[in-house]
């Protein structure tokens, strides 16, 4: 316990002790205040804080008079009062090298002693409560029994209605809180009455809670099972505690505390292996370093010697090397080591980060005025850059708190390949790529339900049985490859199988059968393999009940549309098939290029922005009076006027009297042609309304720093809207 703990503990009992009626026997309260002189002893002892440790005896002894002498006087009162504030002063003086700790407390052990009466021992702990014969008499009082027994009842009747509540409410703290309540007072009021076995079972069981607070353990069945026997056998104790008062035999309650307290511990363990920490001789096993067998056997002799570590026994008999048990312990370190987390309101955090983004733009309007850049202030100017970083620090923050790794729905895709792959008597293996790569939490569903419906058909049509590639010379479980990153402002999502590949023929064959396209349209392959995503196209022989209904393509391109995402086909025959689905960041942080054509302004992501030039006359050229080029170190590059794209009124009309940027997306290069560069910039990408939903080349919007509207550019979709207008101008 360090010392900001222990300050802690000595503050939480202050506060309980204001609970304490005077003139009554309040056992509840006083059970509180002893279980945190329990933990304040201990601390103590930890730290070697001597003063502490004696004072939190000599407030066991107190709470302990005022407990035997009916409710206590107003002097055990005043004490009680006085070694508290004590306390907190020794405690703060824990903190201040210059302040010698322990002034005083020998005067108030004193006083104790003089009110607890001369068999209190000065050097009493509440940790074990060793005083030898001071206040034993005590411990045989009918009343507080009585008393213990109606309060334990009541609090059992509470935990058997509160364990219902958690089991249909696993994740729900304030459940898991209204359990460890009645536990932790069962545990005071028992250790005061000198009812070991009550109290030791409600502490293991209050541990048990405080673990699942701590989310070092999950919920599940035998959680709740544990507790509710626990409850049982607390309730069986105090019926023959009652017995014993009431003048009948006993006997003996029909608890077996040794193998209740060792089912405790089982469910402990069996928890931390659901949280995905698993254990050492698991992960060998999982390797293939040792087989099941060896381990259970190698178990077995770890219980006779359970100094040796099992790891050190495997080496030890030549079951596993060095570098072996090394890798295995670091994955377990690994698994161990995950981040601690808190749950927020999505609500909130949503406000949070639109009030951010207005903190941004507000300070960029502030930068930008005009009174503030004829300053000569230099400190103001050093605190408005100073407040800029900040913002910006507070900006990437915020905004990453919507952000969520892809990893979960790549499991769930994961599992759900395993469910395909036996329906369908193949056999696949995931392999995962950037499953760490980040994504904002609104897209996750969204965009679960395509990739779902790719990866179907990459089972079902993709990959061939186990026999038809033993055939092909490939290996016999096909491989499904997910892979996620990032580029400029979106996420790619990749799902690759190593199939048979797409056929295009039969795809061409097909999509004339149906009437979708004309005989002889001339296609390309790619686009060819485009026509898998219009509706009721299937190229399956058979329906199943994994697809071939030609609906599955057609629902993946409506989703990905509706996301303002865009999905491409690679596709090679006999060698596989890749989709390549690419999103865009509703919300996130981009460095952005902002230029100015006419009177408009637009962002385009850096990351796309390879050159920046003004070209020579003699550069610019066109082909067939109609598609223009620019020579760009020897490489001529087609000219897209953004003027006439948008419909803008333009300054410049001559591409050797404008800015041309060079801007690179997915292994094309194009020059854009502006009127003006305003300057490079962090914005805030936000999503756009309906009536821009169909918008091409355009994928969001940011609010500027002088508070007008900058669309942000869609490199990829500016080209092809380019080359439609193109098109149309040959026609």
């Amino acid at each position: 316990m360090d010392v900001d703990s222990l300050i802690h503990a000595i503050d939480a009992m202050a506060s309980d002790f204001l609970l304490l009626e005077r003139g009554t026997v309040d056992v509840p309260t006083a059970g509180r205040l002893l279980n945190q002189l329990e933990i304040i002893s201990g601390g103590s002892l930890e730290m070697d804080a001597e003063p502490l440790r004696r004072l939190s005896g000599g407030l066991v002894a107190l709470l302990e008079n005022v407990i035997m002498n009916g409710g206590g006087g107003e002097a055990d009162f005043t004490a009680l009062q006085k070694g508290i504030t004590l306390m907190q002063e020794v405690s703060s003086g824990l903190t201040k090298a210059d302040v010698p700790p322990g002034k005083d407390v020998g005067e108030f052990m004193s006083e104790v002693t003089q009110l607890a009466g001369d068999g209190f021992p000065e050097e009493a702990t509440s940790a074990a409560k060793e005083q030898e014969g001071g206040g034993s008499s005590g411990l045989q009082d009918e009343s507080l029994l009585r008393d213990f027994i109606v309060e334990g009842l009541e609090y059992i009747n509470e935990i058997e209605v509160n364990i219902l509540n958690l089991e249909q409410n696993p994740e729900d703290k304030d459940c898991v809180n209204s359990l460890f309540r009645p536990f932790h007072s069962i545990k005071g009021v028992a250790g005061f009455l000198n009812l070991d076995d009550i109290r030791e079972l409600a502490h293991r069981l209050e541990d048990l809670l405080d673990k699942i607070r701590k989310d070092e353990l999950s919920v599940n069945t035998d959680v709740i099972d544990v507790i509710l026997e626990g409850a049982d056998a607390l309730k069986a104790l105090i019926a023959s505690l009652q017995k014993k008062l009431d003048g009948y035999p006993p006997g003996e309650a029909e608890v077996d505390l040794e193998a209740l307290t060792a089912r405790i511990g089982d469910v402990e363990e069996g928890n931390h292996a659901e949280k995905g920490v698993k254990r050492l001789g698991e992960i060998l096993v999982d390797d293939g370093v040792i087989t099941r067998e060896t381990l259970t056997e190698f178990l077995e002799v770890a219980k006779e010697t359970p100094a040796k570590k099992i790891g050190e026994t495997l080496i030890a008999e030549g079951k596993a090397t060095p570098k072996q048990v090394s890798q295995a312990l670091r994955k377990q370190s690994n698994q161990a080591s995950e981040a601690a987390s808190i749950r927020v309101d999505t609500t909130k955090l949503d406000d949070l980060i639109d009030m951010v983004g207005e903190l941004v733009i507000t300070q960029t309007m502030i930068r930008q005025n005009p009174v503030l850049r004829a300053t000569a202030d230099e400190k103001l100017l050093r605190d408005i850059s100073q407040l800029g970083s900040i913002i910006s620090e507070l900006q990437r923050t915020s905004t990453s708190l919507r952000m969520i790794p892809i990893k979960q729905t790549f499991q769930k895709i994961t599992r759900l390949v395993r469910d395909l792959s036996k329906a369908t008597g193949k056999k696949v293996n995931v392999a995962m790529t950037g499953e760490e790569t980040e994504i904002d939490r609104n897209m996750v569903e969204e965009i679960y339900n395509p990739l779902v419906h790719m990866v179907r058909n990459a089972v079902d049509h993709g990959v061939e049985k186990p026999a038809e590639r033993i055939t092909a010379g490939k290996p016999e479980a096909g491989t499904i490859s997910l892979k996620a990153y990032h580029r400029g402002g979106t996420i790619v999502i990749e799902i690759a199988d190593d199939g048979k590949g797409l056929d295009a023929q039969k795809i061409l064959d097909k999509a004339v059968g149906n009437g979708l396209i004309e005989a002889g349209a001339g296609l390309t392959e790619q686009e060819i393999f485009r026509l898998i995503f219009l509706p009721g196209l299937s190229t399956a022989s058979t329906v199943s009940d994994v697809s071939g209904r030609g609906v599955g393509m057609d629902v993946v391109k409506k989703a990905i549309d509706k996301l303002r995402g865009k999905v491409d086909i690679q596709s090679v025959k006999e060698k596989g098939t890749t989709f390549i689905a690419s999103f865009p960041l509703t919300m996130a942080i981009i460095d952005g290029m902002i230029v100015r054509v006419g009177k408009e302004k637009f962002i385009v992501p850096t990351s796309a922005v390879r050159l920046l030039l003004r070209p020579d006359r003699s550069e610019c050229s066109t082909v067939a009076r109609k598609a223009e080029m620019v020579n760009v170190r020897g490489t001529l590059l087609p000219l897209i006027r953004l003027h006439e794209l948008f419909g803008i009124d333009g300054e410049q009309k001559k591409p050797w009297e404008s800015i041309v940027m060079v801007v690179d997306s997915d292994n094309r290069s194009k020059c854009v042609m502006v009127d003006e560069i305003l300057g490079k910039e962090e914005v805030v990408i936000k999503g756009l309304g309906d009536g821009m939903k169909k918008a091409k080349g355009v994928s969001s919007g940011a609010i500027l720093g002088d508070g007008n509207i900058g669309l942000i550019l869609d490199p990829e979709g500016l080209f092809d809207l380019s080359e439609t207008a193109m098109a149309a101008k040959r026609r």
